[in-house]
């Protein structure tokens, strides 16, 4: 290494000496300049051309490296951890992109008085501002639901291309319904404090996220009516595909401590049962009457956290405790809601006691999500 950096400071101070100067110089060392520097020329040339040849000898080893290594990130991505035998979910479909919020419409007049605490002339004209938006809105707010009724239906033959016609009408509902929804957001600042708008904007945000988890969840179906059956269902820990799926927890309703609060299976809602208790847990007092009334209240929270609604519940099963014949009056105007022109079939069943300390009612449900009529079973079997 010494030799070589002294040959370098040699070629360097040659390349440089003046011209000048070597002419005065004896011929001897004249000589000895002109023999250095082609001397250096030849030691520049040799080294050119020995990396060359060391980058093209050493090309094909750094492309199969980088080959090897990019090898594992491409078989996770396209067959999974498990290898070849896992769905290849790089090519399955993407669920389309649907309305949220503002097919539902805004915070209704009732429950803004509680969460955006409205004194009794802001609760006058949230309320009159309310009802204008509602009425203007009905038909488009009804197409939509028509149009979400067709879609599952659609989805639920497995016909993939017939839903995405009614998916287009719904986005453009929902453009229409969301320009009149921000409208009547932008009224809302003339006659509410900042306070109170963030409070609605904290609950519109709560609510758009509820709407959002729910559409990644149905996006299962959408593969379904692609592939057909459930080629791109979750699969467990054991290999075996997931039929059924978690509902989130309802906003305002506790979490049970064991198990779920509902799942859904196809288009089956199953929904555990619900005692008389408030958002934080409390029981509301010691008769049936109220507990049963925030028991129903309840049940429709975790209906429409699962998609469905009263309307579409096919069976109930209430647990009373020390139940009498005439504690079914009190179960029927608790929840009337349930009880119309088409109601679901219904089980009363007295109990000693409830799992909960001093509840006195537990309400289960099973009902068919928005779409076709309930049917038991995988698709296979249908």
């Amino acid at each position: 290494m010494r030799a070589q950096r002294g040959a370098a400071r040699l070629c360097t101070r040659a390349r440089r000496r003046p011209a000048r100067a070597q002419t005065a110089e004896a011929p001897a060392t004249a000589l000895a300049v002109l023999a250095t520097r082609r001397n250096c020329r030849l030691r520049h040339q040799t080294s050119i051309h020995t990396r060359t040849r060391l980058m093209k000898s050493s090309l094909p080893y750094v492309f199969l490296t980088a080959t090897l290594s990019l090898l594992p990130a491409t078989v996770v991505a396209q067959y999974g951890q498990s290898g070849g035998m896992a769905p290849m979910r790089r090519y399955e479909p993407d669920a389309p992109k649907l309305p949220g919020i503002e097919l539902e419409g805004p915070l209704d007049s009732g429950t803004a008085r509680v969460i955006l605490a409205l004194n009794d002339d802001q609760g006058r004209r949230y309320a009159q501002v309310y009802d204008s938006f509602m009425v203007a809105t009905q038909p488009q707010r009804d197409s939509a639901e028509a149009a979400t009724t067709k879609m599952n239906e659609r989805l639920e033959a497995g016909d993939r291309p017939a839903a995405m016609y009614y998916v287009e009408r719904l986005q453009d509902l929902g453009k229409y319904l969301k320009d009149r929804q921000d409208k009547f957001e932008d009224n809302l600042r003339k006659f509410l404090t900042g306070d109170q708008v963030k409070a609605y904007k904290k609950w519109r945000d709560g609510q758009q996220q509820a709407i959002e988890r729910k559409q990644r969840e149905n996006a299962l179906r959408w593969q379904e009516a692609a592939f057909g059956g459930f080629a791109g269902a979750r699969v467990g820990e054991g290999g075996a595909p997931e039929f059924k799926t978690p509902v989130p927890p309802a906003p305002g309703v506790v979490a049970p401590a064991l198990g779920a609060q509902a799942v859904s299976v196809g288009r089956g809602l199953y929904i555990g049962g619900q005692f008389g208790a408030d958002s934080t847990g409390t029981l509301v007092g010691t008769d049936l009457r109220s507990q049963a009334a925030q028991a129903f209240a309840n049940l429709g929270a975790v209906l429409k956290a699962g998609g469905s609604a009263p309307r579409d519940v096919v069976t109930l099963t209430i647990y009373v405790v020390n139940y009498r014949p005439a504690d079914t009056a009190t179960i029927r105007d608790a929840g009337t809601a349930y009880f119309g022109s088409n109601p679901p079939i219904v089980t009363i069943i007295g109990v000693q006691s409830l799992a909960r300390e001093g509840a006195l009612i537990s309400v289960a449900a099973t009902a068919a999500t928005r779409g076709t009529p309930y049917r038991p079973g995988p698709p296979s079997q249908r």
